[in-house]
């Protein structure tokens, strides 16, 4: 009888190593596949920041040696993009700010969930891709045009944003660069906050004017600190989104104007 109860007790305990085991090995593929999603996304995107440059040199010696014309700015910024639309066709634009690792195109998709976890080659990563609001038209048309990046630990995509929540270092990094499809612009920031889901700063359509207004008026207000840059309904706005972790469902957005 003890013999029989030894021998469960120590089929137990097997079951439970093996158990044990199983689980550990678990954690270290999902580890190990993390780390290698990461390691591919950067790498990844370094040979698209490096091909953008290489294109962007290109064209500016050939509009260097040929007199500009105002009609062909279009098609000037089309050619930076053609070998990232190469490809996907989703590109819309590139996001730059000076001096942080803010440096990606914006893929614009049929809604606001493909690129969370997809990448420009429309593989599956746990970074995604930086991403316009699939209701933007990705023209100054939008009023309030909104691209979202996750927050990732590695200080890839949009971490570099949090960096906003002190005021030194907007006051350093104070323009965003956003090259699309028909032209090239600079954005002054004016509002950095912590937000819940619960607040409509994604919003894209207002009924008139005055609506407009007020949206600025209170996106101004929720300001960590002032910026000391002013806005009005003439103007119209670029919004950052990523994740921030001070509670749950926490935003971290940057409102910015286009300088004319």
């Amino acid at each position: 009888m003890k013999y029989k109860i030894k021998q469960k007790k120590s089929l137990n305990a097997k079951i439970q190593l093996l158990f044990l085991l199983a689980i550990i090995a678990c954690c270290i593929y999902q580890i190990t596949s993390y780390v290698l999603n990461i390691y591919y996304n950067n790498k990844l995107n370094s040979q698209l920041q490096e091909l953008y440059l290489v294109n962007s040199k290109k064209i500016e010696s050939v509009e260097n040696n040929k007199s500009s014309k105002s009609n062909e700015s279009k098609e000037k910024n089309i050619s930076y993009f053609e070998e990232l639309l190469a490809i996907n066709s989703d590109v819309i634009a590139w996001i730059k700010i000076s001096d942080t690792t803010i440096n990606y195109p914006v893929v614009k998709g049929q809604d606001n969930e493909y690129y969370l976890n997809h990448n420009i080659k429309k593989e599956s990563s746990v970074s995604g891709s930086i991403f316009m609001d699939y209701r933007n038209e990705g023209t100054n048309q939008d009023l309030n045009k909104i691209i979202y990046g996750h927050n990732m630990k590695d200080g890839s995509m949009f971490k570099a944003l949090t960096n906003y929540k002190k005021k030194e270092f907007f006051l350093a990094h104070p323009i965003i660069e956003l090259n699309t499809l028909n032209e090239s612009t600079q954005w002054e920031i004016f509002s950095v906050y912590i937000t819940d889901t619960n607040f409509n700063y994604i919003k894209t359509n207002f009924d008139n004017k005055e609506e407009y207004s007020s949206f600025l008026k209170e996106l101004k207000n929720k300001s960590l600190y002032d910026t000391g840059v002013n806005i009005t309904s003439d103007d119209i706005i670029l919004t950052l989104s990523t994740c921030t972790y001070e509670f749950s469902n926490a935003r971290f957005a940057i409102h910015a104007k286009l300088v004319k």
